[in-house]
């Protein structure tokens, strides 16, 4: 920053000498803060050739100066011409080969050309450089997010760390380092980082908030409900804090005090579309059925491609006994979200309800093509299969299961209660006897997943054989 900024008169007076020289009329000496204001000036107007036209004078008259060839590094940049950026900062480079914001443009460089290593080198750089000189302290946002965009969150984790040690009162950095932990797995880390900042800062309510995420992310509904409450008692306005304490009861079974939690909410902000459709879950949940789809219905009057809320109709429609009618809503809200494997689980034990065979088998392919680690739908698969269309094909799903799911052992059980059920009793006496020897989980499970496996003497004797 200039110590004596011109007034914006001042300003005004230098562009229209600028100007008139450029019409030829006059010749006028600017110098490099001249020229600095002139830019600014046309690149708040979007007068991108009178821009350029500026630059050209002023690189001319200067044309070592930092500052203006930053300037012409950004007016390269948003045409898009990076290799002519490139090579303006790799010349700059040579000049000033330890000049942060040098360092900076060409990390962005590499990142746009994605080469990610180099690129944050160069960042990694800047940021040590800034460490050391904290003149250049404002651009710390700038490099965590260059991080963030590159998919390197430890590192955007390092900068935000320090920009709330330089500036506590930074909220807006505190919710970008909350989500950046969050999204790098670092919950424990995260948890003691935000504790340690409340102590310092007990009024801190985004810190609280964050803390109150980081446990529902841990499923500590209790300990996510006291962080959230922290929060609400240092601002009550605090929106997202709202939510997340009644996404906590809703974890919690505690619908009366999530629809509560929400209407409380409003007293501060506007409804939108997603605590519309959370308090329809709710009344769902709790049995009301007529409030459950006003709230689903006022969720799609503010935005029908809230999925969720499509969903909640065709599912209390189903528990009314209408499942014919509330297929049409469960298929919408699979047009919206198609690669929700929770939607087409569904959506196949509705058809499969109706006798849909065909459509039903198709739609739980899909569930398990999309989650192949959820083990209910696999089971729920396979008996369908079993039931309905062939027990072979019913034992093959269940093989290809566990082996997708690394051997486990609910659905190892689920096989051999199929091969007894199907008369493939060699085989289930093999299965059998390698389950007790090599799992820990107790044979008594087997009994209830097929309970006439207590008539069948082949089995018995195996099981008191092999205890």
């Amino acid at each position: 920053m200039f110590e004596n900024p011109l007034s914006n008169d001042e300003i005004l007076q230098k562009v229209v000498l600028f100007e008139d020289m450029l019409s030829e009329k006059s010749f006028t000496f600017f110098d490099v803060e001249d020229y600095e204001n002139i830019i600014d000036y046309y690149i708040d107007l979007e007068m991108h050739e009178k821009v350029n036209a500026a630059l050209d004078f002023g690189l001319n008259q200067f044309p070592n100066d930092l500052t203006l060839s930053l300037i012409k590094v950004e007016v390269l940049n948003s045409k898009q011409l990076v290799d002519d950026s490139y090579m303006l900062l790799k010349s700059l480079k040579q000049f000033y080969p330890n000049n942060i914001e040098v360092l900076y443009n060409l990390g962005k460089i590499y990142a746009i050309t994605d080469r990610i290593q180099t690129a944050k080198n160069y960042f990694e750089n800047a940021f040590d450089l800034i460490r050391v000189n904290d003149s250049y302290n404002d651009l710390l946002s700038d490099i965590a997010y260059e991080f963030l965009q590159i998919g390197q969150n430890l590192q955007a984790i390092h900068v935000m760390k320090r920009i709330v040690e330089i500036k506590p009162e930074d909220e807006s950095t505190m919710m970008e380092l909350g989500i950046a932990f969050h999204e790098s797995g670092l919950i424990d880390e995260a948890i003691i980082y935000f504790t340690e900042i409340i102590d310092s800062n007990p009024y801190s309510h985004i810190a609280w908030f964050n803390l109150g995420t980081l446990h529902n992310v841990k499923e500590d509904w209790k300990e996510a409900l006291f962080a959230f409450d922290m929060c609400l008692v240092i601002n009550e306005k605090f929106t997202a804090a709202h939510y997340g304490k009644a996404n906590s009861y809703i974890q919690e079974k505690e619908y009366q005090n999530a629809i509560d939690t929400f209407n409380e909410s409003f007293n501060f902000d506007h409804p939108n579309s997603y605590a519309y459709c959370c308090l329809g879950e709710c009344y769902e949940k709790i049995g009301d059925f007529k409030k459950a789809l006003i709230f689903y219905e006022k969720s799609l009057e503010i935005d029908d491609s809230q999925s969720d809320a499509w969903l909640g109709i065709g599912v209390v429609r189903d528990l009314n006994n209408q499942t014919l009618d509330a297929l049409k809503f469960i298929e919408k809200a699979i047009n919206l979200d198609p690669e929700n494997p929770e939607y087409w689980y569904i959506f196949a034990e509705f058809l499969s309800k109706l006798g849909k065979i065909t459509e039903a088998e198709d739609a739980f392919k899909k569930v398990v093509e999309l989650d192949p680690g959820n083990i209910d739908a696999w089971i729920d698969y396979s008996n369908f299969l079993f039931e309905n269309t062939s027990k072979t094909r019913a034992i093959k799903e269940v093989e290809r299961a566990i082996i997708t799911n690394k051997g486990d052992q609910d659905l190892k059980l689920r096989l051999i209660a199929m091969q007894i059920a199907s008369g493939k009793i060699a085989d289930a006496k093999s299965k059998l006897i390698d389950f007790q020897k090599n799992e820990n989980s107790s044979i008594q499970k087997l009994f209830e997943i097929y309970p006439e496996i207590k008539n069948i003497p082949e089995i018995i004797d195996v099981i008191k054989k092999e205890k």
